[in-house]
């Protein structure tokens, strides 16, 4: 069986990182199945995407209602490359606060955090 690490290592090449050269695969388990997404860059900075938020809409665009787990793979050899706040936001509209974001270095090495360690005081509409 092929792990997630190997899974995200076929797909990070797929990034358009022309300008930071820092390129990021992302993958999400949901109740649809699992959805993939890269970074996206643009020369307009304010108008790149991430890995994170390209996965999650395109699961959102496959039907996915619930999330489970978020895999994330960067260039870097250091696996403390976290989501940013743009997508801690946004992994906290959709996911459980105990849900896993598991994050891999480019050699594999991997931590494990819930998106509550990553925003503690995330917003999130009563009832959601």
């Amino acid at each position: 069986m092929i792990s997630k690490y190997q899974e995200l290592k076929k797909i990070i090449n797929n990034a358009y990182a022309p300008y930071s050269k820092f390129k990021v695969a992302a993958t999400v388990e949901t109740d649809k199945g699992w959805f993939n997404g890269v970074n996206v860059e643009n020369s307009s900075y304010p108008t790149s995407m991430c890995a994170e938020r390209n996965a999650i809409n395109n699961a959102i665009t496959h039907g996915a209602k619930k999330f489970k787990n978020l895999y994330l793979l960067s260039s870097s050899k250091a696996n403390d490359v976290t989501p940013c706040g743009a997508c801690r936001q946004v992994i906290n509209e959709f996911f459980p606060s105990n849900a896993n974001i598991y994050v891999y270095s480019s050699d594999g090495k991997v931590k494990t955090y819930t998106v509550k360690e990553l925003l503690p005081y995330g917003f999130k509409l009563k009832g959601k």
